[in-house]
């Protein structure tokens, strides 16, 4: 079980820095109207990538969170690492397809 939570925070953490660098990646070419998200959108238009460090900071304590109060917390953050994987999926294409053409 111990190793089982830490394996889900380790992804759990990389996920997210995953999901910070792609995401930043894709508002610096397009903007901030890229950002599906409007809560993301609107800290991120007035906060800048500050903006985005914190919303990100917000959400994973809300997992946890969520996880601790539903007795569940692995199961948590697995689900949510599942979700994060298909964003920086999804992310990444975004940033291949809006790469400079040669």
């Amino acid at each position: 079980m111990e190793l089982d939570i830490y394996n889900a925070l380790l992804a759990f953490t990389l996920l997210n820095v995953l999901d910070i660098i792609t995401t930043y990646n894709v508002i610096r070419r397009v903007g901030s109207v890229a950002e599906a998200n409007p809560i993301a959108r609107w800290f991120i238009e007035r906060l800048g990538v500050a903006g985005l460090f914190i919303l990100k900071y917000f959400a994973m304590g809300f997992i946890v969170l969520v996880g601790v109060l539903q007795n569940a917390l692995t199961e948590s953050i697995w689900v949510n690492n599942v979700i994060l994987a298909l964003v920086v999926a999804w992310n990444s294409y975004q940033n291949y397809r809006l790469r400079p053409k040669p």
